[in-house]
């Protein structure tokens, strides 16, 4: 009868010995494959919009209606405009020709007349330069990429007041692709499509919206 019970016992704890064995090799199979899938998984991206700000009465175009004869390099601004927040831009010339303008500064607080028309900032040899404007409002975005994966801008938009998508790339001064890496700020300047201020945005990108009021 002893030797039963002995002999059970050993058995039962040999029993006991495996189930262990087993348990132990379970629990690791289980934190190897939760660890398969924490390292397979995506990471998602996550930003902040910092602020967005209207930038109302600003030089939203331009129209070339004579590139003029004979102009070197110089800059343009609205006729008798001056101070802080008054609109330049660098000429593009091509052969004594103004062909284009470099904007340096969009300005702002200009009245809706039909149209503004530049004029050469400093003496200059050129002669019969006419370009109008078109005036508008401009919001001013700055983003910050707060995650741990690349923004692609070709894959982030933006909506003003609901209406009006706009792709991250596209900014004012036309389709620029850029990456908004970890910890950087993408600073956008976009024409809203209105002479009227806007007042909120929202940005959605992989799948995360975020909305802010437009000051």
């Amino acid at each position: 009868m002893g030797s039963v019970a002995v002999g059970a016992m050993v058995v039962g704890t040999s029993m006991l010995v495996v189930f262990a064995l087993a348990m132990a090799t379970l629990q690791e199979s289980v934190n190897d494959s939760l660890a398969e899938i924490d390292a397979a998984a995506t990471p998602v991206p996550d930003f902040t919009i910092e602020n967005a700000t209207n930038v109302a009465g600003a030089i939203v175009g331009f129209n070339i209606l004579d590139g003029g004869t004979g102009y070197s390099a110089g800059q343009v601004q609205i006729n008798g405009s001056t101070g802080a927040g008054t609109f330049l831009a660098d000429l593009v010339i091509i052969g004594g020709v103004v062909t284009g303008l470099n904007v340096l500064d969009h300005g702002n607080s200009y009245l809706y007349p039909t149209s503004y028309f530049l004029e050469v900032t400093a003496p200059n040899t050129g002669s019969n330069l006419n370009i109008s404007t078109r005036i508008g409002n401009i919001v001013h975005l700055n983003l910050t990429n707060d995650g741990s994966v690349d923004i692609d801008t070709d894959k982030a938009w933006l909506i003003t007041d609901g209406v009006n998508p706009v792709n991250l790339s596209n900014g004012y001064h036309g389709y620029i692709p850029d990456t908004i890496f970890p910890g950087e700020t993408l600073h956008m300047y976009y024409h809203n499509g209105f002479q009227a201020t806007s007042s909120r945005l929202s940005v959605s990108i992989g799948g995360l919206n975020e909305a802010s009021t437009i000051i």
